[in-house]
């Protein structure tokens, strides 16, 4: 997967992805699951 990001002073920023999104939706996923796994981790911890 490719990213570009294409701005200047004086105009808006582009980003540009280029490539398959299912590369994207599988990191975001685990992403989340890692998040949600840290955050059991913690509350687990916090209520001995």
């Amino acid at each position: 997967m490719d990213l570009g990001i294409i701005g200047g002073a004086d105009g808006p920023t582009t980003i540009f992805v280029s490539g398959s999104p299912a590369g994207l939706v599988l990191m975001l996923l685990l992403a989340a699951a890692l998040a949600g796994g840290a955050a059991l981790l913690f509350r687990r911890k916090h209520k001995k």
